[in-house]
């Protein structure tokens, strides 16, 4: 390996995150590498589409994890295993008839009413509240609100600390998208678990997840003024999955109806 690579990568592993230019080509501000600690193993590559460099590299206990403690992570990382959620301040979502239509526009009223998500009202903040359960467990680890003000910010808001990212459905295709919504309407196709990040930041989280699950197809749809974030995310995952690909939406799927968002998935995924 390039000597200035691993010393590259014996920095993101002390720090978490490296950003910079690429050692190997030169490109300006393309090489990345990111540590999981739980994993110990930091990922890297370039993302000028001419340079080849790419990998993981398996990292030692850190002296700073030695001293923290073993799952003491930088302030970059969650933890993997999340403590439960209360849900004490919230109420039935039936309260809140605006909640209610926010729902129904953004498609995701039948699932409420069938109970194939959770979903609650905060009164003092005034939010839709998506109650977010453990990936592996029906634990509830945290929760996300909309609000339903006009000038409400911010507009999506994070209970807990923790990651966030949220899981519906059954099958062996996986739809990453930013927002709960969108990962909600992308489950209502056959075969596809939607996925929401409630961002575009790849948790270690999700992250292992995705290794465990062994999904047969791993497709990255970031809204489209994320595309840089979704090659991203796909250089990380495709040297630990079969299949990753990289979607562009126009809109969100969110508010793709049943045809367009068939047509998007099956004709570009």
């Amino acid at each position: 390996m390039n000597k200035a690579i691993d010393e590259l990568l014996d920095e993101a592993a002390e720090v978490g995150r490296v950003r910079t230019n690429c050692p190997d080509c030169g490109s300006n501000n393309t090489f990345s590498a990111m540590y999981l600690p739980a994993s110990m193993v930091v990922i890297y590559n370039c993302f000028d589409a001419s340079c080849e460099i790419k990998g993981s590299k398996r990292i030692g206990l850190q002296k700073h994890q030695i001293k923290n403690g073993l799952f003491k992570k930088p302030i970059d990382f969650t933890e993997v295993f999340q403590e439960e959620f209360s849900t004490s301040n919230f109420i039935e979502l039936a309260y809140s008839k605006q909640g209610l239509k926010y729902l129904e526009k953004v498609q995701c009223l039948d699932l409420h009413e069938q109970k194939h998500i959770n979903v609650k009202y905060d009164l003092k903040q005034d939010r839709v509240v998506f109650l977010i359960k453990d990936l592996n467990s029906n634990r509830i680890v945290n929760a996300v609100g909309r609000t339903m003000k006009t000038e409400g910010k911010p507009k999506w808001y994070k209970y807990a600390r923790t990651s966030a990212d949220y899981k519906i459905g059954c099958g062996k295709v996986a739809i990453i998208v930013e927002d709960i919504p969108s990962a909600c309407v992308a489950s209502k196709l056959s075969n596809v678990v939607g996925i929401s990040m409630c961002g575009t930041v790849l948790s270690e989280n999700l992250y292992q997840h995705l290794l465990q699950e062994a999904y047969d197809k791993v497709l990255i749809c970031l809204d489209k003024d994320a595309a840089l974030k979704s090659m991203h995310i796909c250089a990380i995952l495709k040297h630990e999955l079969n299949y990753v690909g990289v979607l562009f939406p126009e809109k969100d799927l969110k508010n793709m109806n049943a045809d367009q968002l068939e047509d998007f998935i099956y004709q570009h995924g």
